[in-house]
């Protein structure tokens, strides 16, 4: 046994240096710094001292970035579940499909997953402007008025858009190739006993890409937590908040504000919060 445990520990090596290097010790720099506060003694400049769990009761009290948890939650909400609807739809539509026109449906739907997230939030940005959207000239010309995309109420659905316009794609691939997956034996027997395509749908494709799904809904609402890109690229365009995402809260906390510590402390909060959510659904794929 020892003799083959040496040779995948050499193997292994290279991945565990880089995955401690880059991966445990931030991680474990961020604790260490949350452990702090800054503190100003006397007319001197502030100072940081150990302050155990102060920033991160702070955190819990902190309106902005509870403010930023519960625009997290309600994106997911809303967002996942249409992402998501829209690429089994699609990816039935792929499945009945066949020959060229399959194929270039696919790749049209999968490209704007090819574009660089930064890029398509500055495409997007061009086209939600108030004074260069297409979309407020067409309604301009209708005389059915304008919608300003980067006002307040409306920021959090224009990002939704852009997350929807990138990753609807990639999940309805992903669907299409587990649907590939499928025995077409069951549908051919399904037929035999009067199944109509709906009730092949109903009864066979849904059920067997509900693994598939779970993953990606996993991944989803990984994703939702790590909003940053969009908001950060749309912010100098428009109104928007500081808190209207929390990595772009602790962003600005840490960058702006030079406030490693606070920033640190949240961003271990929203980590341990995102475990809690998709630990016991991975648990559960992982079983079975």
């Amino acid at each position: 046994m020892r003799r083959h445990r040496n040779p995948a520990l050499l193997f292994l090596a290279p991945f565990l240096t880089v995955f401690a290097a880059f991966y445990l010790a931030p991680v474990l720099y961020a604790i260490y710094l949350s452990l702090f506060i800054r503190r100003r003694v006397g007319i001197g400049p502030a100072k940081e001292v150990f302050g155990g769990l102060t920033n991160y009761l702070r955190a819990v009290q902190d309106t902005d970035f509870l403010n930023g948890l519960k625009n997290m939650f309600m994106f997911g909400v809303i967002q996942v579940p249409i992402m998501l609807g829209l690429a089994i739809a699609l990816a039935l539509l792929l499945d009945q499909s066949r020959g060229v026109f399959m194929k270039v449906c696919r790749t049209a739907f999968f490209m704007p997953y090819g574009i660089p997230t930064a890029i398509g939030a500055l495409i997007w940005g061009y086209l939600y402007s108030p004074n260069l959207s297409p979309f407020n000239q067409v309604m301009g010309a209708l005389h059915a008025g304008v919608i300003n995309f980067l006002s307040p109420e409306v920021i959090l659905f224009s990002i939704a858009n852009i997350v929807t316009w990138t990753w609807t794609g990639y999940n309805m691939v992903t669907l299409f190739a587990a649907l590939q997956n499928i025995p077409r034996e069951l549908y051919e027997a399904a037929r035999v006993d009067g199944a109509t395509r709906w009730d092949i749908v109903r009864t066979i494709k849904i059920p067997l890409l509900m693994p598939t799904l779970k993953l990606l809904f996993i991944f989803s609402v990984i994703g939702t937590s790590q909003l940053f890109t969009e908001a950060f690229v749309l912010r100098p365009l428009g109104y928007v908040a500081d808190n209207i995402t929390p990595n772009l809260y602790l962003y600005l906390t840490a960058a702006r504000d030079a406030n490693y510590s606070y920033a640190g402390a949240m961003a271990i909060l929203l980590a341990l919060l995102i475990f809690v959510i998709s630990g016991p659904l991975l648990r559960q794929i992982g079983s079975r």
